[in-house]
């Protein structure tokens, strides 16, 4: 409804030269926001005969009722705007109170200061701004290895004076030689000033952040640039995820400012769910809430073409037994595309809790992020050693339903790159033990969910983060991606194994499919099986085996020997038939390179490298 019925700023009519401006704000029905007037105030005002920004100039808005319930506040500028961009604010007046300027909580543009928005008369016609397909369609979760992008950071050394969107386009064609077929965007929504932010505060809902969408300062079509930049994703293959938060806003969002009483905003009134802390929560217990939302999602979906989307903190907005917040926001989106008929439409969980496989098997949720590697692998790296519940990470896609898939990483956006933690323990960072995340990254990739790699990863970027910064505010910090660093002997040799590891998953149905043995796990298991499978903590070896069923009849089998020990090893290697197996991980780093043994029965004797690992391939 709110950008269907054109709340906000909007040009009416597509002049590319001129036109009139329309205002609009929707109030829900059974929440008096007791207002007195409203004028539209800006930088447009001295071309209809006024003083910019002046109230007793402003652009009066009249109250109407809308036909679904509610109330409409709607004005017109008297005189069409010629073309360019405009910011303004909204002047409220409450009987007995001074006027307050308030942001439009529903405009599609930011401004340039001041937490004013904007709104573009002229530009670029729809016509010519349509999304690309995706090339190739959309893929199920299982085809994807996805990345986590920070558009700040991404960009920040080469970007210079462009927009970040704009220069997130430069490293693409990287991307996809790294075997990246998914971009998961960190919030690209506005939020409450023009400072580095991770975007988790959302401020306006339907606005491009102006941080990413201006070059030099100067005002641009941010919704072009965005729309620029998907339909390049696209063009090469790669699906776009928008990072979605939903369970609270910034404590300066807009709307409360337009109640007499801002407490009493039904959208923020009261708690629902769980509480995050120094935040604005949203109250789902109201119906125009989960209409906000619900809404916001389809126009990010309707507009931009986006792929899927991962819902921050869903924890919070949960609530079992009750199909408001989060279940009923699903079944939306997932209605959405189904009316849209489209296919594959992500919808990704970060519920992190031990509720998380089971509310995403309840929902229409096609995954969840899933923490229990990237605890494996900071616990592993910091004590020197894997411990039996990392093979149990693995396999969570044994918790969900079919066609539902976990998501894992080594690290994310909420954590210290796992490079700084390979030599964190001795002040050493990537330089002091890079090597010993190569069994990790075969592990993530040869697990059964679907592998994300946190922007910089691939080369061995070494942030550190702290995991608690005590209400600081500390953690939000800019971590820039030092590019040069992927050409140095740490960066190539990271790259190439990521991308080795990658093409493998893209080519290898075995590594795509829900198959390993074993496949539970359990923590006291300390020693191999009687087969010779699993996880021997004191060797520091673990040995799965991956399969698929393929088209005809035949059966592609996969061994995966995993060595996070010092030392390289001999292992003794139980395979499900005889016959050559091929180690696919040979040839990582030299094409020229390649292993293979030829097993009379069922067993081979397998030689492994410290911190390496073999990937034993064989169809049958």
């Amino acid at each position: 409804m709110y950008m269907t019925e054109r709340c906000g700023a909007w040009q009416v009519g597509d002049d590319p030269d001129h036109g009139v401006v329309e205002f609009r704000i929707f109030f829900p029905a059974g929440f008096d926001p007791q207002v007195s007037t409203i004028r539209a105030v800006g930088d447009f005002l001295d071309q209809l005969g006024g003083t910019n920004w002046a109230p007793v100039d402003g652009v009066e808005m009249a109250r109407q009722p809308r036909a679904g319930g509610g109330d409409f506040w709607v004005g017109q500028t008297s005189a069409p705007l010629r073309a360019g961009f405009y910011e303004y604010k909204y002047v409220v007046e409450f009987a007995g109170l001074p006027p307050r300027y308030v942001t439009d909580p529903c405009a599609r543009y930011g401004g340039l200061s001041d937490q004013n928005s904007g709104i573009v008369v002229g530009g670029t016609s729809a016509a010519d701004n349509a999304v690309a397909p995706l090339a190739g369609g959309r893929l199920p979760l299982t085809e994807l290895n996805q990345y986590e992008l920070m558009i700040d950071d991404f960009t920040a050394e080469y970007r210079g004076a462009r927009a970040p969107l704009d220069a997130v386009v430069d490293r693409l064609d990287e991307l996809v030689d790294l075997g990246i077929n998914a971009i998961l965007f960190m919030p690209w929504t506005a939020w409450k000033n023009r400072s580095f932010d991770w975007g988790y505060e959302p401020f306006q809902y339907f606005a491009v952040e102006t941080r990413y969408a201006n070059d030099l300062d100067q005002p641009s079509e941010k919704l072009s640039r965005l729309k620029q930049l998907v339909s390049a994703c696209h063009q090469r293959g790669i699906h776009v995820i928008m990072d979605g938060v939903f369970n609270h806003v910034s404590r300066d969002f807009p709307y409360q400012q337009l109640y007499r009483d801002p407490q009493q905003c039904p959208f923020t009134a009261g708690p629902f769910g769980g509480s995050f802390p120094g935040l604005q929560d949203l109250d789902f217990a109201n119906d125009c809430t989960n209409e906000l939302v619900a809404e916001v999602c389809r126009y990010w979906m309707d507009e931009f073409g986006i792929d899927g989307i991962r819902l921050d903190n869903t924890v919070n907005y949960f609530v079992a037994g009750d199909v408001r917040g989060l279940p009923e926001l699903l079944s939306y989106v997932e209605q959405h595309a189904l009316d849209r008929r489209e296919r594959n439409f992500s919808l990704s969980l970060e519920h992190i809790d031990l509720s998380a496989a089971r509310v995403t098997n309840q929902t229409a949720a096609t995954s969840f992020w899933d923490n229990s590697l990237y605890a494996a692998c900071f616990d592993g790296l910091w004590n020197g050693r894997i411990t039996s519940r990392l093979l149990g990470a693995l396999n969570n896609r044994r918790f969900l339903a079919d066609g539902k898939v976990p998501t894992l990483y080594l690290s994310n956006h909420d954590h210290s790159h796992a490079a700084w933690q390979s030599g964190a323990h001795d002040n050493t960072g990537a330089v002091g033990g890079w090597w010993k995340l190569q069994p990790f990254v075969v592990a993530l990739y040869t697990s059964t969910a679907m592998p994300l790699l946190h922007n910089g990863q691939e080369f061995g970027e070494e942030h550190f983060l702290p995991e608690d910064d005590h209400n600081t505010g500390r953690r939000v910090s800019s971590r820039p991606l030092r590019w040069r660093r992927r050409y140095d002997p740490i960066g190539r040799s990271l790259t190439a194994l990521h991308r080795r590891m990658a093409t493998l998953r893209r080519d290898h149905p075995a590594l795509r499919s829900a198959q390993m043995f074993p496949a539970v796990w359990e923590e006291w298991q300390t020693r191999f099986d009687p087969v010779g499978v699993g996880v021997d903590e004191e060797r520091q070896l673990v040995i799965y085996h991956r399969w698929a069923a393929l088209v005809g009849g035949r059966t592609e089998n996969v061994v995966v020997v995993l060595n996070f020990g010092d030392d390289d090893q001999s292992v003794d290697v139980p395979v499900p038939t005889p016959g050559v197996w091929t180690d696919l991980l040979a040839g990582a780093f030299d094409p020229r390179e390649s292993w293979s043994v030829d097993v009379m029965d069922d067993r081979a004797r397998v030689p492994v490298g410290s911190h390496w690992a073999r990937v034993l391939y064989r169809l049958n």
